[in-house]
């Protein structure tokens, strides 16, 4: 059996273990989820075993921390369960409670660098690491790194979803990825949305945030568009890039850097545009227009290929079944 502790931020990390977990059980492995906080099971496959973890109340400035309490009781149920293995995405403090039961740990390892003495010694206590990114893309952080990092590529829970035709006789489709929140510079994004239609762009569908409506399942929306736009999250990316259209990435603002350090390696990619919010509304607009009109062109994209989005879960799977092998704990 496989222990998963899933960091219950929002939706991504969430978005990125699904696709794991199915790997794993092909791979015969039961799976048990752990996770902090409030949480609907019914977005979890039938039949997913879930432990609830006492809910996270630390500082959101910092959300790699989790209380002492989750962690306490994640450690009595690996004390208890012994899993072969436990995967955790992604929290230094609880890849390190996990290390102390002298069960094989496997940690993500987040894109950028980091010094910070938690995310230094959760690099140094893992059995292994996954990055989720493409080979190569990331070198800064592999410098960084003393241990072996397996670059897998980016995780997307719709990497085995049919793509649906879209519709070239409409007006040009735009598709905002937001998260599942309320947050978000919105005053922002109505600029750009007002500069975007003065430039032609009709249609433009957002998903979450403060002025659209979330939705479970985005695939059929994402197919359906021009051009996706999306902030710098690995599971946004890896999710956007499935659809393989052309993109404008936007980095959020994090604590530590991660959403720029992708922003940065998709910079240069065929088929991605990345902009910052220090660019303003208006240039933002304009790389949306930019975008449309290369995919109108039929001009394509590529960028599934390139984020390695296909074989990622199963790859992510095999390196926590490696971890598995090195310690018969059950």
């Amino acid at each position: 059996m496989i222990g998963i502790y899933v960091h219950n931020r929002g939706r991504s990390h969430l978005h990125r273990v699904l696709p794991v977990m199915e790997a794993l059980r092909e791979r015969n492995f039961e799976v048990t989820m752990l996770i902090a906080g409030r949480f609907d099971d019914a977005l979890l496959p039938p039949g997913t075993q879930v432990v609830h973890l006492p809910a996270e109340t630390g500082d959101q400035e910092f959300p790699d921390e989790i209380t002492l309490g989750a962690r306490r009781v994640a450690v009595a149920w690996m004390d208890r369960a012994r899993p072969r293995a436990f995967w955790v995405d992604s929290s230094p403090a609880m890849s390190l409670a996990a290390r102390m039961t002298g069960i094989p740990m496997v940690s993500t390892l987040p894109p950028g660098v980091r010094v910070d003495e938690p995310h230094l010694l959760r690099v140094r206590a893992a059995e292994r690491l996954i990055g989720a990114w493409p080979p190569g893309v990331h070198q800064a952080t592999l410098r960084r790194t003393e241990s072996a990092v397996a670059e897998i590529g980016g995780v997307s829970r719709f990497e085995r979803r049919d793509r649906e035709p879209r519709d070239r006789r409409r007006r040009p489709r735009v598709v905002h990825l937001n998260g599942s929140g309320s947050g978000g510079d919105h005053r922002f994004w109505r600029a750009v949305r007002t500069t975007a239609r003065e430039l032609g762009v009709a249609e433009w569908l957002e998903i979450g945030g403060p002025d659209g409506s979330w939705h479970e399942d985005p695939w059929p929306e994402l197919c359906s568009a021009d051009v996706v736009v999306t902030g710098a999250g690995q599971a946004s990316v890896a999710d956007a890039a499935c659809a393989d259209v052309p993109l404008v990435v936007v980095p959020g603002r994090r604590p530590y850097g991660e959403q720029d350090a992708t922003a940065g390696a998709l910079d240069g990619v065929p088929g991605a545009s990345v902009m910052r919010y220090g660019n303003g509304p208006t240039a933002v607009a304009r790389a949306v227009r930019s975008q449309i009109d290369r995919c109108r062109d039929g001009e394509p994209a590529g960028i599934r290929s390139w984020w390695g989005v296909d074989g990622a879960a199963s790859r992510a799977a095999e390196v926590i079944r490696m971890a598995a092998a090195t310690g018969r704990n059950s």
